[in-house]
C-alpha cells in the first residue's frame, strides 16, 4: 500500500521575485558547472542557491539553509495557503511538434524499497547520497521532486486531473534555462477528488524514474531523525516521513528515455584494438566510420529491432565498430530464468554483464561519463579527455518497468527521463 498526501507547498511570491521563469532550475544532478554558473548570475533568488549552494565545505549547507530561513521570512517564499495536490503539464519540444507529460505532486509516505511498493531501478552512488543528506539534514526540506512511475491504465487519476485541469490555472511558466520546456500547475483542492486519489493510489506500486539519490537520502535521514528525536513508543508519522512526489502515469506516449551513452578514461589504456582483441569470443565486431548522430541511432534501433544485443565502441583515430554479441555464445544460455533473460534483454546489461566487468579487471578504469548526446561523445574522445566511447540503445519503458517488477537493478546512469521536471516550482519544508 502506497501511501500519498496533499501538503501546502513552499512557493515563489511572484509579487516579490518578478518572472518565476527566472528562479526554476533543472535537478540539482543535471545541472552542467556552466550552466550553475549562469543560474547563479541569472536571478538573486534562484533556487540553485538552495540545492547547489556556493562553497566547498560544511560551512555551504549551513549557508543554504540561512538562505532558506531569509527568504521565508522576507517572504520570497511563501506556504500555499490551501492543502492540495498539484497537476503539472511540462511541455517540450524534441522537434518541430510539441510534446507533453501529465502528472501531479503530493507527499508519499516513505518505505525501504524491501516492501516491494516503490521500486528503484538503477544502482545509486554513496558519495552523492552524503552530499544531500548534509543538505537535507541542514534545510529540511525537499526542494527537488523524485520523479515516479505508476499505472493508471483505468484512467481513474487521469480522469480526475483533466476535470481538474478545466478550471483556473495557478502557475504558467516557461523555464528560463531552456526555452524549449515549460511548465503549468493547477491545484486540487476538491476534498473528494484528493480521498478518490489517495484511495487509488494505495493499491499502486510506484517505479523511482529520477530521484533515487534524493529518495534514499530522505529514508536514511527520516530513520536517524527517529533515532535521535521520536520518544520511545511513539510512532505517528511526522513531516520527515514523507518525501516530495511527481507521479506519472507510465502509459503517455510522450514519456522519452534517453539514452546516457558513456565515455571512459582508464588509469592503464591499451589502445581500442586490444580491448576489441579481448570480446572477440562474446562479441561479433564491425568497423565503421564515423557518420551522424541520426544514422547510429537508426543502426542501434535496427538491431534492437531484430532482438540483437548491440552498442558502438569509438576510439583514438576516429575508429567507430559496431559490436554485437554472438546469438551462440554460451555464456548468455546459462541466464535459464525468465527473471535474468529478462534483465539481459536490453543493450546496456549486456554490455556492462560482458564488457564493462572484463574490460575494468584488465585496465583499471579511472573516470567514466555520462551524456545522451552522440556528439558529445565523439567530441570528449576526438579531444582525448577520454579514451573510448560507447554509443547504447535506451530501454523503453515496458522494458524498465519489467525488469524493476523482476527484482532487478540496473547499472548506475541506465537511463535519462525527458523532460526532467524542474526544481523550485513546488516545494515542501518540514517545519511548517
Amino acid at each position: 500500500m502506497v501511501d500519498i498526501l496533499p501538503f501546502n507547498g513552499l512557493i515563489y511570491n511572484e509579487n516579490k521575485i518578478g518572472n518565476i521563469s527566472q528562479v526554476i532550475s533543472p535537478p540539482y544532478d543535471v545541472v552542467s558547472p556552466t550552466l550553475k554558473k549562469k543560474l547563479y548570475n541569472t536571478h538573486p533568488y534562484n533556487i540553485i542557491n538552495l540545492i547547489l549552494p556556493k562553497g566547498s565545505t560544511g560551512e555551504k549547507y549551513i549557508k543554504a539553509n540561512e538562505l532558506l530561513t531569509d527568504w521565508i521570512k522576507k517572504d520570497i517564499l511563501k506556504f500555499d495557503k490551501d492543502r492540495c495536490f498539484y497537476i503539472i503539464e511540462e511541455s517540450y519540444y524534441p522537434g518541430s511538434k510539441r510534446k507533453k507529460i501529465l502528472g501531479f505532486i503530493g507527499l508519499t509516505e516513505l518505505e525501504p524499497y524491501s516492501k516491494l511498493r516503490i521500486i528503484p531501478h538503477e544502482q545509486t552512488s554513496f558519495k552523492i547520497k552524503e552530499d544531500r543528506l548534509k543538505l537535507l539534514s541542514k534545510c529540511r526540506a525537499n526542494f527537488g521532486l523524485v520523479f515516479t512511475l505508476y499505472n493508471d491504465n483505468l484512467t481513474k487519476i487521469t480522469d480526475i486531473l483533466k476535470n481538474t485541469m478545466q478550471k483556473k490555472l495557478f502557475k504558467d511558466t516557461p523555464a528560463g534555462y531552456d526555452s524549449t520546456l515549460g511548465f503549468k500547475l493547477w491545484k486540487i483542492t476538491d476534498v473528494e477528488d484528493v480521498k478518490k486519489i489517495i484511495n487509488i493510489m494505495k493499491d499502486k506500486k510506484l517505479i523511482i524514474a529520477d530521484g533515487h539519490h534524493r529518495y534514499e537520502t530522505s529514508l536514511a535521514y527520516r530513520d536517524e531523525y527517529k533515532k535521535l528525536n521520536r520518544k520511545k513508543g511513539q510512532n505517528l508519522p511526522g513531516p520527515e516521513d514523507f518525501i516530495l512526489t511527481l507521479y506519472v502515469d507510465s502509459g503517455q506516449n510522450d514519456l522519452l528515455i534517453l539514452p546516457n551513452h558513456r565515455t571512459i578514461k582508464f588509469k592503464n589504456y591499451p589502445g581500442l584494438e586490444k580491448i576489441l582483441d579481448k570480446l572477440t569470443d562474446i562479441f561479433n565486431i564491425e568497423a565503421d566510420t564515423i557518420k551522424p548522430a541520426l544514422y547510429l541511432n537508426k543502426r542501434l534501433l535496427k538491431s534492437k529491432s531484430r532482438s540483437l544485443k548491440s552498442f558502438f565502441l569509438y576510439g583514438e583515430n576516429k575508429k567507430l565498430y559496431f559490436i554485437t554479441m554472438k546469438p551462440s555464445f554460451i555464456g548468455f544460455t546459462t541466464y535459464a530464468k525468465s527473471v535474468d533473460r529478462e534483465y539481459l534483454n536490453t543493450d546496456i546489461n549486456i554490455f556492462h554483464k560482458f564488457l564493462m566487468e572484463k574490460i575494468s579487471a584488465l585496465y583499471k578504469i579511472a573516470k567514466i561519463d555520462y551524456t545522451h548526446s552522440i556528439d558529445n561523445v565523439i567530441d570528449n574522445i576526438d579531444r582525448k579527455k577520454f579514451d573510448i566511447g560507447v554509443l547504447l540503445n535506451t530501454p523503453t519503458v515496458k522494458e524498465l518497468e519489467r525488469i524493476c517488477m523482476s527484482g532487478h537493478l540496473m547499472p548506475h546512469k541506465s537511463t535519462y527521463f525527458y523532460p526532467k521536471p524542474c526544481t523550485g516550482l513546488v516545494m515542501y519544508k518540514f517545519d511548517r
